[in-house]
């Protein structure tokens, strides 16, 4: 079910990947899980490669390797993803602590929610134990899960993280909040959102420092493409 909800939601995108099944198919040969971290590392480089790392959007080449992830998933402990994903949070803590503010934290902290989306789906059914952490890298990685499979329910959760977080989170919260758009099939849950982005954007214009442009204009693009009512 989360390969298919995952097809359903980025199917634009998809469309732009279906020519390439056949390397796809040569790859899932190659990239078995105890290379995880080598999978994750060829994800992470192809995209910094291409620049599609620099806006920080999910792309083709993600959704693909999130869900060859998830079906190779099936057939093994799931402690194997999460042991990679935890090491992942580790490694967001440090480079928040160790990098000062800037182009090349940013970068390194955009390749870390890279590959923390490849592993997202198949840990779904973790998500509350991320949600609810203490460290700043185990709740984005809660985020990459929203990213990835976004629900309604998630809403007032990546509300919060407007006056919770800091802007890396900010900025890929809002990404999460697009996503939910996707899903916001009803009025009650369209004026839901609204609400959410609306107030999402009070906190972030009021963060103390410049604000972030990035996240501003994410809000305000899918505030516009909301019903008034």
């Amino acid at each position: 079910m989360t390969v298919f909800l995952i097809v359903y939601i980025f199917r634009t995108e998809l469309r732009s990947a279906l020519n390439k099944v056949p390397n796809l198919l040569e790859r899932l040969k190659k990239a078995t899980l105890p290379g995880l971290s080598l999978e994750l590392d060829r994800v992470a480089d192809a995209e910094a490669e291409s620049g599609a790392d620099k806006s920080g959007n999910i792309t083709p080449r993600q959704i693909e390797a999130a869900t060859r992830i998830a079906v190779q998933a099936r057939e093994v402990d799931p402690q194997t993803l999460l042991r990679e994903l935890d090491r992942l949070c580790l490694e967001y803590d440090a480079l928040r602590r160790s990098l000062p503010p800037g182009e090349k934290r940013t970068r390194a902290m955009t390749r870390v929610i890279v590959k923390m989306r490849s592993l997202a789906p198949s840990l779904l059914d973790f998500l509350d134990t991320y949600t609810g952490s203490g460290s700043a890298g185990s709740r984005l990685a809660a985020i990459a899960m929203m990213q990835m499979v976004p629900l309604v329910e998630d809403l007032d959760w990546l509300k919060d993280r407007f006056s919770a977080e800091h802007p890396f989170a900010f900025y890929h919260a809002a990404l999460a909040l697009q996503n939910v758009a996707n899903i916001c099939d009803t009025p009650e849950k369209q004026k839901h959102l609204r609400e959410v982005v609306q107030q999402a954007l009070v906190k972030v214009k009021a963060f103390a420092g410049p604000p972030d442009q990035g996240t501003i204009e994410v809000l305000e693009m899918l505030l516009s493409g909301l019903p008034q009512k």
